[in-house]
């Protein structure tokens, strides 16, 4: 790709501004001095506190000092974990807290549970960003910058631009505080806990921050001192500023140049244009767009884009999906299959649809969706602004539904696919608890949670079928059903049976059999049209023609 680009690109880490802001929470507790202070404290609880804090820690100082209940004391610690640390890093704790039988044993294993200290302070800073979209400010002085160039950033890069200072400033070690960011040294240990918030990108790959910052240029520029291990905090500053940018492989960029895998022929709905590396462009977006962007995308951004796929099914290769982010936007009346082990799955305005994807190892979000089934195993699973939504999950951790969710319905995983087990392999999953039943809603008041979800009763449960073959071994349901779910498919399974049975009783004559087959076929073709299920069907078909 023949462009003029910085040697270094800087933007927001798009895990925490994308899929780890708990939007809708009093940002009182996340001001830079309020958290200055945390950090000062944890330094005095010794090894409990610094450098990594341990949840009874977190928890004791967050209701005491930033008024939070211990749900969301939890919450927000919890979210740290699985979005600033590395999944495998996470998975193991998770598999021995789920395999644990006592109550007791559990909350001394969560007590002691720990994540970068330096870590959560900067996420729970982060969370002020919802602000940015109210411009409000209770944080500084300054209001929102107004001129058009700014307006046309988005909304975390504005964030960053504006309160970097803060930010550093939180990272002051304590004989520094109350000195000029020019007077101040930053350490190695600090610009590698401030790379948290960033990704940095340079020579085609994405990098650590702290390992840039030690090339000699780069170096050279920050004040890098050998003998101190520190830089000058200042131009640390200035050099993150200098090279900061969007981020440049977004799934709108990744529709316009990326590489298609399929896309159905339409009329043009609209242009749009996106901050892409060659500063700017245009083009035309036509109905129902899937795109890849393997060929100009590091590893760790490699992405799939899902656009306006509408009363169809559509059917993804393991191998295209491996690894990949995945965002699907606009669909509705359709039916998606992702299967197989992806980074994280991103759902927003689509209605009518139903999806089935195999493990995430990150967070499935969903946000704005409308009457959508969702089969998924996910590590994390976030709705916000969703109605009318099934989900059929299994997770480790608590779903988390924000604002503006309501008639919610939760139920467990019921399908698999014969390459599930590879893909649970690859993503570092391992099958021990399921906290589909157990949600966190900490935006409802008390008393209103049965507005927001309930569980779906086990008589409406059923087994979903994949309606095609996939390569691999996996015969079986891989989660264990709660006993009230196994009944469920059991009775059911039993009445079929029954029914045979009943009918093999009569003894029908050859006629009356062909008579009754006919009433069968004739009531069921009914069916399909009343719940408008025949199109689905008229597009398997079309699909094994096609295969």
């Amino acid at each position: 790709m023949h462009v003029d680009t910085p040697r270094v690109l800087v933007w927001p880490n798009q895990d925490i501004f994308k899929h780890g802001i708990l939007a809708g929470f009093p940002a009182s507790f996340g001001t830079a001095e309020n958290l200055s202070k945390f950090l000062m404290y944890c330094r005095t609880k010794g090894k409990n506190g610094w450098p990594n804090v341990c949840y009874a820690i977190w928890e004791s100082y967050a209701q005491r000092n930033f008024n939070m209940t211990s749900d969301l004391a939890c919450l927000f610690f919890e979210s740290c974990r699985h979005i600033c640390m590395p999944t495998k890093d996470t998975s193991a704790w998770d598999d021995r807290y789920s395999a644990c039988s006592s109550e007791d044993t559990k909350s001394r294993m969560r007590d002691k549970v720990s994540v970068n200290t330096v870590h959560l302070a900067l996420y729970m800073y982060s969370q002020n960003v919802t602000l940015m979209q109210t411009q409000k400010f209770s944080l500084r002085s300054e209001e929102f910058p107004t001129d058009r160039k700014a307006k046309k950033k988005s909304i975390d890069v504005r964030f960053i631009e504006t309160f970097l200072s803060d930010i550093i400033k939180i990272l002051s070690e304590p004989d520094s505080k109350g000195l000029p960011l020019d007077k101040q040294p930053m350490s190695v240990a600090n610009v590698s806990s401030l790379g948290v918030m960033f990704t940095v990108y340079t020579e085609n790959s994405i990098r650590p921050l702290h390992e840039v910052l030690q090339q000699q240029a780069h170096a050279t520029v920050c004040s890098f001192s050998k003998l101190t291990q520190t830089y000058n905090t200042q131009q640390v500053r200035t050099w993150l500023l200098d090279h900061m940018h969007a981020n440049p492989f977004t799934s709108k960029r990744c529709l316009m140049h990326g590489k298609t895998v399929y896309q159905k022929p339409g009329r043009p709905l609209r242009r749009s244009s996106d901050i892409s590396l060659e500063n700017g462009s245009s083009n035309t977006l036509t109905r129902c767009r899937i795109t890849v962007n393997d060929h100009e995308t590091p590893k760790e951004h490699r992405l799939l884009a899902m656009q306006y796929v509408s009363r169809q099914i559509s059917v993804l290769s393991p191998e295209t999906l491996l690894n990949h982010r995945v965002h699907v936007t606009h669909c509705n009346d359709a039916s998606i299959y992702l299967l197989s082990s992806m980074k994280c799955v991103s759902v927003k305005q689509c209605s009518r649809t139903t999806l089935v994807t195999g493990p995430v190892a990150g967070t499935l979000y969903l946000t704005g969706c409308i009457n959508m089934r969702i089969i998924s195993i996910a590590r994390r699973v976030v709705l916000r602004n969703c109605h009318s939504c099934k989900l059929y999950i299994l997770t480790p951790t608590r779903p988390l539904l924000l604002a503006g969710c309501n008639d919610i319905t939760l139920a467990p995983y019921n399908t698999y696919y014969r390459g599930l087990a590879g893909h649970l392999s690859h993503a570092t999953f391992s099958v021990v608890k399921n906290f589909w039943d157990q949600p966190a809603s900490p935006m409802c008041l008390d008393g209103d949670s049965g507005k927001v979800y309930q569980k779906l009763p086990p008589e409406q449960f059923h087994l979903f079928s994949i309606p095609f073959n996939t390569e691999g071994t996996t015969t079986g349901l891989v989660n264990k059903l709660p006993p009230e779910y196994e009944e469920g498919t059991m009775r059911a399974r039993d009445r079929v049976n029954k029914w045979y049975d009943n009918v093999q009783k009569c003894e029908l004559s050859e006629t009356q059999t062909v008579q009754l087959a006919a009433t069968l076929q004739a009531r069921f073709h009914d069916w399909l049209e009343t719940t408008g299920h025949h199109k689905e069907l008229e597009a398997l078909i079309r699909l094994r023609d096609k295969s």
